[in-house]
């Protein structure tokens, strides 16, 4: 039986504290080879700051282990960075757009789309909803025509909303991006996200489905798939049910340990794949 999706794996180029929900630490050598090692077809990197490594070598370590790009996640530029792409100080909005030019950039290098998603932080006062809404509209037009000339697609993700306030159910996330109306920004589903913010999964998927371009699995607790009370097997079944054809990413904290959480996990979902198969045969 072949492969129903691609899979990615969340990484970062350096040590980074393991509340964060990326499973694997290191230089992009062992990255590459864990991740090939286990059974992925992708890494997503997630970064504070792309120039602060080797675009040739990350294009060339990834190609000689038969490794993809999936994404780059960049809410480390608002967690470690404070680039907010909403905030009343404009100086910090010019960096945070400025910032993300750069991930376009490493993006077009290494051939994968951005994720915006956490950089648009929290409004911090909702009488001015449509203030904050248009400042981050602005940002992503800017960004999206920018990125339109690297050939980069971008992703705005659903978000839980102690994380951040707003646009967190994907009906929320696919209206705004609609909104927005560019070919290159599409919608990115958390299941994370979605357990605590969607009540209906297969509904919210079919509805979001026309702009669906990637997907990240994790389990509740932000573990790995199978480590917790996620349903995957109707996720799956959703996005086979809509045609979804692009990466599904494992976005993890890295436990038990970082290679048995991306190893677990995978194979979670590849021993998924075969009940789904067959429930979905039986199905029709």
């Amino acid at each position: 039986m072949g492969k129903l999706f691609k899979y990615g794996i969340a990484c970062s180029l350096n040590e980074t504290s393991t509340s964060a929900p990326i499973i694997l630490r290191g230089d992009i050598e062992y990255l590459a080879k864990t991740a090939k090692e286990i059974g992925y077809d992708g890494i997503e990197l997630q970064l504070s700051n792309p120039q602060n490594y080797d675009w040739d070598n990350l294009v060339s370590t990834a190609k000689q282990a038969g490794l993809e790009y999936c994404a780059i996640a960049t809410g480390r530029e608002y967690h470690e960075n404070k680039l907010s792409l909403i905030s009343e100080d404009k100086s910090v909005r010019r960096a945070a757009i400025d910032r993300l030019k750069l991930h376009v950039d490493l993006g077009a290098k290494i051939g994968c789309m951005v994720i915006v998603g956490t950089m648009r932080s929290h409004i911090p006062d909702f009488s001015r909803y449509e203030y904050y809404e248009n400042l981050l509209t602005e940002a992503v037009l800017e960004l999206s025509d920018y990125a339109k000339t690297k050939g980069v697609q971008l992703v705005i993700e659903n978000i839980l909303s102690f994380t951040s306030n707003w646009l967190n159910t994907m009906k929320q996330v696919t209206d705004y991006v609609k909104k927005i109306g560019r070919d290159n920004v599409g919608v990115h589903l958390d299941t994370y996200s979605m357990l605590m913010e969607d009540n209906d999964i297969r509904g919210s998927i079919q509805y979001c489905a026309p702009k669906l371009d990637y997907v990240h699995f994790a389990d509740s607790a932000r573990l790995y798939p199978g480590g917790g009370n996620v349903d995957f097997k109707t996720f799956m079944k959703s996005l086979l049910d809509v045609g979804y054809k692009g990466y599904v990413t494992t976005e993890c904290i890295p436990y038990p340990s970082e290679y048995l959480c991306a190893k677990r996990g995978l194979d979670y979902i590849r021993a998924l794949e075969t009940c789904v198969t067959i429930e979905r045969s039986v199905d029709r």
